[in-house]
């Protein structure tokens, strides 16, 4: 499988945790710790989905979601959010940045594949 997965948390461990299942199911991964770094990554790697967290030092999950979405070539990309916000109104705000799906931690590695294929 040639699909290039980002993974963006600030947390090394969860960064760690989902490249490990992720990669378990032969995508490829990428990983930056923050949205700043996230973008340095995409601008010279095409990336087929963006699995990021909310709340993040420097740029946070929606601003980096907004940013993605204001890239010609990244307009359709999938993004995934996983975090521990589950209110009606963080969902909303991840919706309006162009989050398509959001998945609040904790989350079972067979829901976050599921989630990822029918994404791809």
């Amino acid at each position: 499988m040639d699909k290039k997965i980002l993974i963006v948390d600030d947390c090394d461990t969860t960064r760690k945790l989902l490249s490990y299942i992720v990669r378990e199911r032969g995508y490829k991964i990428m990983s930056a710790s923050n949205g700043i770094e996230a973008l340095e990554v995409m601008a010279s790697n095409p990336v087929d989905l963006v699995l990021t967290d909310l709340n993040m030092p420097q740029m946070d999950g929606f601003e980096l979601s907004r940013n993605i979405r204001s890239v010609d070539a990244y307009r359709d990309l999938p993004i995934i959010m996983v975090t521990t916000e589950a209110g009606d109104a963080d969902k909303q705000m991840g919706k309006d940045a162009g989050v398509s799906t959001f998945l609040t931690k904790p989350i079972s590695p067979q829901r976050l594949l599921y989630e990822i294929e029918k994404l791809l």
